[in-house]
């Protein structure tokens, strides 16, 4: 097996995000690497626990941006649904749907960095 076909059993959809990278998988590849860093830079679960609520969003926006440009659809749903607890004011919720998808968000980084 390979990176992408790693990468769909863990949910993410290869064929959308090729085509939306203009079937240019080598392009997609580069940007999927580029993924550790972003999760790394992006955390938010901190900025929860500091009350930064700002920042958590902004982060939440960020990850959600990334991850459904690369078509990591189970995470993209995941920052979809803190966004939309936060503007309505449910961070504790919107930090246990973060703490119920870290561990698949940590399986893809992981996948991406074996084969970097």
């Amino acid at each position: 097996m390979g990176l992408f076909e790693d990468l769909a059993e863990l949910g993410v959809d290869i064929d959308d995000a090729i085509t939306r990278f203009m079937n240019n998988s080598a392009l997609y590849e580069k940007m999927l690497k580029k993924l550790p860093k972003v999760v790394e830079d992006s955390a938010v679960i901190p900025y929860i626990e500091n009350g930064d609520y700002e920042t958590a969003l902004s982060n939440a926006h960020n990850l959600k941006g990334v991850m459904g440009n690369l078509s990591i659809l189970p995470l993209y749903k995941c920052y979809t649904d803190v966004m939309n607890l936060f503007r309505t004011g449910n961070r504790e919720e919107a930090r246990l749907v973060i703490e119920q998808n870290i561990e698949l968000q940590q399986k893809v980084v992981d996948c991406i960095l074996k084969y970097s």
